[in-house]
């Protein structure tokens, strides 16, 4: 079995001092990558073991264990778990090993690296997943807002853009005219501005002011820091648009609701998380490219084999 996460999982003696949102993704990493059922007694079992809950404190371990199945249980009302797992009141069993569900999969390794640190620094590759991300999200995009056009704006490993660069791209598109005094907008280490993916409703009247939404993926634990950019503002001003455009942020993570809350108030943001991103793109049937699953498969395969398990 998986070790229980190095993050969010505190000694508890009295009281529960494990983090729900990691014992939710302990749960389904298990499910996934280890040994596709679980049941209660084994996640008591592996608290004490681990000393999370001392010997005599059975009864806050299995409180611990239905705090779990309490949030994947959650988890598969708002779409973000399939209909391959099965909750019961004490176990839980997933008929569909990872390599049949990659999209959910990636995102849930990736997740991981936020509460297994000393494993994530050794297998963490950022370029990489971070482009896979946003090829995932570009595919999901389309789900989440219906009739909308969707394309990756920003720069990737195959295509190194800048801001001038997708500033005139976006003027082709959103039939708006460009700063004439761009470069006084431009900061020195600017690269492609923050911006990853452009959704935008067009319509036959090849008029500006259309609905316009700028997305930043962040597939990092930094991702709390990412939620003012793209900046509206600035954008507005480098395409001289009269309609500052939307912006949001998706992130691979389950992100509770208070913290989701603060994101999108600080920085006036739509956010996209696990449960959305999966959602969405369970419910429009989605069908991913064989070619960008595989590459998936590939780069997840060696990372789970080295997954910090119980001897």
């Amino acid at each position: 079995m998986l070790q229980p996460p190095q993050i969010g999982f505190q000694r508890s003696v009295n009281q529960s001092n494990v983090k729900v949102n990691p014992l939710g993704d302990w749960l389904e990493a298990i499910l996934l990558f280890d040994q596709q059922e679980v049941s209660k007694n084994e996640i008591v079992d592996i608290l004490i073991e681990f000393e999370i809950c001392p010997d005599e404190a059975q009864d806050l371990a299995h409180e611990i264990a239905s705090d779990g199945w309490d949030e994947l249980r959650r988890r598969k009302t708002w779409g973000g778990i399939p209909e391959s797992t099965t909750i019961s009141a004490n176990r839980i069993e997933e008929a569909s090993r990872w390599e049949e569900q990659p999209v959910r999969s990636f995102f849930l390794l990736l997740s991981l690296f936020r509460i297994f640190p000393d494993w994530a620094k050794d297998v963490r590759d950022n370029v990489t997943q971070g482009n896979l991300f946003e090829e995932v999200v570009e595919m999901i995009c389309p789900a989440v807002l219906p009739g909308w056009n969707v394309f990756r704006a920003g720069w990737s490993p195959e295509n190194a853009k800048n801001v001038p660069t997708i500033v005139a791209d976006l003027c082709e598109r959103l039939y708006v005219k460009g700063a004439a005094n761009l470069g006084e907008w431009l900061e020195p280490d600017a690269k492609d501005g923050g911006l990853d993916i452009v959704c935008y409703r067009s319509f036959s009247d090849q008029r500006e002011a259309m609905p316009v939404y700028f997305l930043q993926c962040a597939s990092g634990k930094n991702w709390r820091e990412k939620v003012t950019t793209p900046n509206a503002g600035r954008w507005q001003k480098l395409l001289d648009a009269a309609v500052r455009p939307s912006t949001g942020i998706a992130a691979p993570f389950v992100i509770d609701n208070k913290e989701l809350k603060m994101a999108a108030l600080d920085g006036q943001i739509t956010v996209l998380d696990r449960l959305r991103l999966l959602g969405s793109a369970t419910s429009a049937q989605i069908e991913f490219p064989e070619k960008l699953t595989a590459r998936i498969i590939e780069w997840m395969r060696p990372r789970i084999d080295t997954l910090p398990r119980a001897s």
